[in-house]
Formats: structure tokens, C-alpha cells, sequence
């Protein structure tokens, strides 16, 4: 399968989440109770001693994650679902014990198991059941997920046979509940 086009490079200097404008994502616990997984929520419970910050990384990389400086920087331009996925997908990688090759990028095996991980942890079937019921419009179910587009892509693309199964028959006693309730 096809990554999503994340890449990761080693964060570059000291200080990165001391400047203006940063803030300490991983301070910020249940940030998003609505939500089933809250990667900031996360971080602060099992990486305290990590900085999590949103700074201008150019546009064209989502994030940058630094095992040795124990940093993960987000892109601050994109929108929060983007941030959202982003700050996942770095989580995933920590959690797979995923290692930089020399040249500071992941394996594209590494990366798509860390989206893997990300997208089940963000996309659990009974939500996107729950989303599905709700609109058939890939960008109304992403924002409903708060995920971005492409997470909510990949987690579509990537589903086991099995889980399309239980999905079919969690959006059959959906449309059920609906019609008798109407």
C-alpha cells in the first residue's frame, strides 16, 4: 500500500518549544473528550518527560519527532484534525520502538505500520460506524472523527475483511435503529 507521504526528519537545534506562539501540546489533557483517542492525552500520560510543539516546519512535513532531544514537532499551519493525525502517527512510531535510519528518515515499512497504528487508534469501528450513520461525505465523517482526510483514508483502504464485516453489520443495525425510531 501506498504511504500517505509523512516523513520524519531529526529535530535541528536547542530550544525547539521555547519561542513565541509554541505551546506544550502535551500539557493539555483531555483536550478532546468527544473524541475515542486523544494522542495529546496521550503524551502527557506516557511521555511527561517529552516536548510536544507546534512551529512552522515549511509547509512540507506534518511532524518531526526526536528520540535523543525527546521532541515531536507539528506542523502549526495545518488545521487541528491535521495536528490531531500528526501527533498520532509520531506516538505510533514511539510506541513500535521505531528507530531513524541514518539519514533521519523511517523505514516505509516503519511508516506504515506507525499509520496503521495511528489510523485504529483514532478510527475505531464502533466511531466510524457512529460517523458513517451520520454522513456518507468522506470530509463531513473526517471532521466528525477529527481526523484529516487522509487518515480517514487510510484506515478505509487498510481495513481487514473481518472489520469490513462488522462495520457492514454495525451500519445495518444503525440504518435499523433509525428507520424505527423515525
Amino acid at each position: 500500500m501506498p504511504s500517505s507521504g509523512r516523513t520524519h526528519r531529526p529535530a535541528v537545534g536547542a530550544g525547539h518549544g521555547r519561542g513565541p506562539g509554541v505551546h506544550r501540546v502535551a500539557d493539555r489533557e483531555g483536550s478532546s473528550p468527544h473524541l475515542s483517542y486523544d494522542p495529546a492525552a496521550d503524551a502527557a500520560a506516557r511521555y511527561p518527560d517529552w516536548v510536544i510543539c507546534s512551529v512552522d516546519l515549511g509547509g512540507v512535513i506534518p511532524e518531526v519527532l526526536s528520540r535523543s532531544r525527546r521532541v515531536i514537532l507539528l506542523e502549526r499551519d495545518h488545521p487541528p484534525a491535521q495536528r490531531r493525525s500528526s501527533l498520532a502517527h509520531a506516538l505510533a512510531h514511539l510506541d513500535l520502538g521505531h528507530a531513524e535510519t541514518p539519514s533521519g528518515w523511517f523505514e516505509q515499512r516503519e511508516e506504515v505500520e506507525a499509520e496503521d497504528l495511528a489510523a485504529r487508534r483514532l478510527i475505531p469501528l464502533p466511531a466510524l460506524a457512529r460517523a458513517l450513520a451520520w454522513s456518507r461525505e468522506p470530509d463531513e465523517v473526517a471532521r466528525e472523527l477529527g481526523v484529516d482526510d487522509a487518515m480517514l483514508t487510510l484506515r478505509q483502504s487498510r481495513m481487514a475483511t473481518d472489520e469490513r464485516r462488522r462495520l457492514r453489520r454495525m451500519l445495518a443495525r444503525s440504518d435499523r435503529a433509525t428507520w424505527v425510531n423515525r
